[in-house]
């Protein structure tokens, strides 16, 4: 029998330190690898089936995840083998690599990417409105100015709600280029066309008049309808002009795609999404707003393909061609519901207006490239080719469709062509009026007025 002393015992297993380091590095990669298929898989099925859409964003978005993805589960194949150090070496110049991008990019965004709009607030029914008693300054390469809201949500000076006694009111509707941006309070053809009516109605001791400017930046019809009847109609108006704007037919589609209506069909609100997107989509926002290289990188690849989706997304806040793609010659697209979309909210605001014992007008103005080949240079190349040539169509279509639907047309296309040449009417970058515009407009709609309302205001109070 062997002595105790005499047995040999078996040396305990044990794993080193290093082997636990690269179980532990090794599950950590496994974790990776799950979250980028699953972000991949996810960002797939929200493009596929709820967008309905893959453009190059979404492609380029889709191929940086799966190189991740397949980056990292070589580099989970890999990391116990004698490739390891080459695998760290090759994470290491990649992250490097993105990091240093990013930050680049991130500076130049902040040197080079100008605000877009005003300080704006979410609203469940207009989908957004400027923000009451609120001033912000603008900087921007052709113009700085601060503009002032008012005490009712309106660009300009505080007014009563309730209109003082024997005034004749006149609510001005539209986008930016009615609420005047580029230019000073003082400077927007609302402010100028009441003090013009004033100076002509103070010499035939005729009435006060007072004009409210309620444009809103990106507006389209079927927001001012809404802001029409929730918030304005408690000034008692009696007069109301929707201002018309290019950019109009492609932001009313975008809107109505949002739209909630009522048992009776009529749209009730257009209420901005708040807490729904993606991450996918909070990162591509992200990114436009402040990855200036990135940004123009997914801008020409949406070009270079002719890809084009109409959500407010793109209508609204990005520098999209199709805006403007129904003013040029060679537009194909057949629009024919998209006019007459944006002329149901049209009819809809005139007999809500006439109803409630408003004047209703809708007035139509061109944008610089319908003008001149030398407004709006260079800006107007992220918007068309240097080779595109404006179409009166749209126009046309305006005016055919005002005149069946019994709707008054102020049409301003003559006295811009008539003022082209003398100053610039348009900024150079900015597509909207400069404060000689703003003149042109204020001087277009005072003569409009002259003829059909000052007969009546001189008669007096």
């Amino acid at each position: 029998m062997a002595s105790s002393a005499g047995r040999r015992r078996a040396p305990p297993a044990c794993v080193t330190e290093s082997e636990e380091g690269g179980n532990a590095v090794k599950k950590f990669v496994l974790a990776l690898v799950v979250l980028s298929g699953a972000a991949l898989t996810a960002m797939l099925y929200h493009q596929l089936f709820v967008e309905g859409s893959f453009g190059p964003a979404a492609l380029v978005a889709a191929s940086a995840l799966g190189l991740v993805f397949l980056s990292l589960t070589a580099t989970f194949l890999l990391i116990n083998t004698r490739h390891r150090d080459t695998v760290a070496k090759l994470w290491l110049g990649a992250l490097s690599t993105v990091v240093a991008y990013v930050v680049i990019d991130v500076v130049a965004g902040w040197l080079l990417i100008d605000p877009l709009s005003p300080p704006l607030v979410p609203d469940e029914y207009r989908h957004h409105r400027l923000v009451p008693d609120s001033r912000a300054e603008f900087r921007q390469r052709d113009f700085t100015y601060v503009q002032r809201v008012n005490n009712l949500g309106l660009r300009g000076e505080d007014t009563t709600t309730e209109k003082p006694a024997g005034t004749y009111r006149i609510v001005m509707l539209g986008d930016s280029f009615t609420m005047g941006k580029g230019v000073k309070d003082d400077e927007t053809f609302s402010v100028l066309l009441q003090q013009s009516l004033r100076q002509r109605l103070s010499q035939c001791h005729g009435k006060p008049v007072e004009v409210l400017n309620a444009g809103v930046d990106s507006y389209a019809p079927v927001l001012s309808f809404i802001q029409l009847k929730r918030d304005l109609t408690v000034l008692q108006p009696d007069m109301v002009i929707l201002n018309l704007d290019v950019s109009d037919l492609t932001q009313e589609a975008a809107y109505r795609r949002e739209a909630v209506r009522g048992e009776d069909g009529e749209i009730v609100a257009v209420p901005q999404r708040s807490g729904g997107k993606s991450a996918y989509e909070k990162l591509r926002d992200w990114t436009g707003r402040n990855l200036f290289f990135t940004r123009l990188l997914l801008f020409y690849a949406n070009r270079a393909l002719g890809h084009h989706e109409i959500t407010v997304r793109n209508v609204v806040n990005e520098a999209d061609p199709e805006i403007v793609a129904h003013t040029l010659a060679g537009d194909t697209v057949d629009r024919r519901q998209q006019w007459q979309d944006i002329f149901d909210s049209i009819t809809r605001m005139k007999a809500y207006a006439e109803q409630h014992g408003m004047r209703f007008a809708l007035s139509v103005y061109p944008w610089p490239h319908q003008l001149s080949d030398t407004e709006w240079v260079p800006g107007r190349e992220v918007f068309m080719s240097k080779d595109a040539r404006p179409s009166d169509r749209s126009l046309n279509t305006i005016r055919e469709l005002a005149a069946s639907n019994g709707i008054e047309l102020v049409d301003l296309y003559p006295v811009f062509r008539a003022s082209a040449g003398v100053e610039p009417l348009y900024f150079r970058h900015d597509m909207h009026f400069t404060a000689a515009g703003h003149r042109v407009m204020a001087r277009g709609l005072e003569d409009y007025l002259a003829q059909r309302e000052l007969p009546q205001l001189c008669a007096g109070p």
